[in-house]
């Protein structure tokens, strides 16, 4: 992200803007030669779906696919920090504070793949498009007031009628005003295209795309991409290829191993293991039964049960907002790589008080005496005579049932009954808690660069994709609203910090880990860098190119 604006020196806050160098940049370029000729094959988790990035199923795999095929104001890096796109919407200023006020310039001469011009009429349409839809994505744009067009409509100036901090969230993939959202793929292969590709055919489980030869960056890109869901390592590793996969488990390191010569890197990912207790519900409305259920699991032992001998070993969750994998994770960063060695199974010392982290037993088994619960030969049962019996529900990925299983285990040893079912998807699982159909809700929620995005669980509307806890509290929303108002990232952060706290001092959520990730690639290919989301490693894709290019006329 660059810094634009010496008119801001003196205002004293931080302020983020994208800067491409000069739109003249973005006209006519010939094609160079190189891998414009060759095919990269690329792995990313599915299936695939064809929504718009505001579609309601769309997931990060297909936002991903959005990101080279669709206009952007910034995107991820690898590191799931937001930087400017440096395409289509030339720049963006945050230029006003009150009220709050952005400016985006848009490249000049540049064309849908339908040939109408690309102009700031786009946005304004997106915007508008936007604020209507049912989502937490839309919470940006609802904030904006107006929205005018200046310079031929190459200039837009956003004006908000309130504050929005994370206002770099807005504008990523946009569509053509001509068009209207869906998830169909007849659908996206009909709607309008700008960016470093274009798609020509896609479905559930292959996508292929070849470059636009009509947009000047990156001109020494790949010719085609073929993408495929969860494909294994191709049998000829010497074509280039790239795999990016959140499974990482013994199968996976072996089949690894039987590619001596291809590179791979095993990190974290950009999602959270959770657990969000309902605040309703007769028994887990106790703070003494969240904090006996919480400290009742072993999560190193967990971790070393789901993943044992692999080269990374995520550490207990320390965080409900930020996954592992971010810059501001404030908890471990994980175990250095290691071949030999399984992930630690000692149970750390108890806690000195409920906020602590730690995993502990023995004061899951103290907090239930000291709240009344007595233990009977068949279990607990409570002060009012009910059985400490609990109904957790879960989302449907391989992950969650593991983590389940896990989990019904340890309970049982504390002598708790479990009930379980399975959720259609990961944020079923959240509603179905936050419409008070279960006690316990297990899933992998993903996070971004912004942590409004996973504190809208518990602050704002019950949007399905905010993945809702039916948790709302005053402390929480004031917490909210102050970090929204505030640009200063430092004193935004410190906001968030408090934020998070309250939520893991009260035990309204248990952090479990945050899965790892795998990248492989063939070692002709360079540029390919581990990434925390499918989207930070998507978005560098036009970036790569093999160690020895190939001429364009072979």
């Amino acid at each position: 992200m660059s810094w634009r604006g010496s008119r801001w020196r003196a205002v004293g806050v931080i302020v983020a803007a994208l800067l491409v160098a000069g739109s003249s940049s973005l006209t006519g370029a010939s094609t160079p030669v190189g891998d414009n000729a060759r095919t990269l094959l690329l792995s990313l988790p599915g299936p695939f779906n064809g929504c718009t990035f505001l579609g309601p199923n769309a997931n990060p795999t297909s936002d991903a696919v959005l990101d080279l095929v669709r206009p952007s104001a910034f995107q991820s890096s690898v590191s799931g920090t937001l930087v400017g796109s440096q395409g289509a919407i030339a720049s963006a200023e945050l230029t006003s504070l009150s009220p709050e006020t952005v400016v985006y310039t848009i490249a000049p001469r540049l064309r849908w793949s339908d040939h109408q011009p690309f102009d700031g009429r786009d946005l304004v349409a997106w915007w508008r498009r936007a604020r209507s839809i049912p989502s937490v994505l839309s919470d940006g744009y609802r904030a904006i007031k107006s929205m005018k067009l200046t310079n031929r409509a190459l200039t837009v100036t956003a004006t908000f009628s309130q504050p929005y901090s994370d206002w770099n969230l807005l504008f990523r993939d946009v569509e053509s005003r001509s068009t209207h959202g869906g998830c169909s793929f007849s659908d996206l292969l009909s709607r309008p295209s700008l960016g470093p590709y274009r798609l020509v055919s896609a479905n559930a489980s292959s996508m292929v795309m070849v470059m636009n030869r009509a947009w000047p960056s990156s001109t020494s890109r790949f010719g085609r991409i073929v993408i495929r869901a969860n494909a294994p390592i191709p049998p000829n590793v010497n074509e280039p290829f790239a795999r990016y996969t959140l499974t990482v488990n013994r199968s996976q390191v072996d089949a690894l191993s039987a590619h001596p010569s291809v590179l791979s890197h095993i990190g974290s990912s950009s999602s959270i293991e959770e657990l969000f207790f309902n605040a309703h519900r007769p028994l887990t409305s106790e703070l003494a039964v969240r904090e006996g259920l919480s400290w009742s699991l072993n999560r190193l032992a967990m971790i070393s049960g789901l993943w044992g001998q692999v080269t990374f070993s995520p550490s207990p969750g320390a965080s409900v907002l930020f996954s592992q994998g971010s810059p501001f994770y404030p908890g471990s960063p994980g175990q250095a790589p290691s071949e030999s060695s399984t992930t630690p199974t000692t149970v750390p010392a108890a806690p000195s008080s409920p906020v602590n982290l730690a995993d502990c037993a023995p004061c899951a088994v103290r907090a239930l005496r000291n709240a009344g619960f007595v233990r009977g030969p068949l279990g607990w049962i409570s002060p009012q005579g009910r059985p400490l019996s609990i109904r957790l529900v879960r989302g449907p990925s391989a992950l969650d049932a593991a983590t389940a299983t896990s989990i019904v285990r340890s309970w049982a040893r504390l002598g708790i009954a479990t009930y379980v079912v399975t959720a259609p998807s990961e944020a079923s699982a959240a509603m179905t808690l936050a419409f008070n159909d279960a006690d316990v809700a297990l899933f992998d929620r993903p996070t971004n660069s912004a942590p409004s995005f996973s504190a809208s669980s518990w602050s704002g509307p019950l949007y399905a994709d905010s993945f809702p806890s039916g948790l709302r509290l005053k402390v929480l929303n004031q917490l909210y609203s102050t970090a929204m108002n505030t640009f200063n990232p430092v004193t935004a952060r410190a906001t968030w910090s408090t934020y998070d706290q309250t939520l893991l001092d009260a035990f309204w959520v248990r952090p479990l880990f945050t899965p790892p990730s795998l990248v492989e690639w063939s070692p002709q290919l360079q540029g390919v860098l581990g990434a925390a989301s499918v989207p930070g490693f998507v978005d560098e894709v036009p970036s790569w190119n093999t160690i020895v290019p190939v001429n364009a006329s072979s």
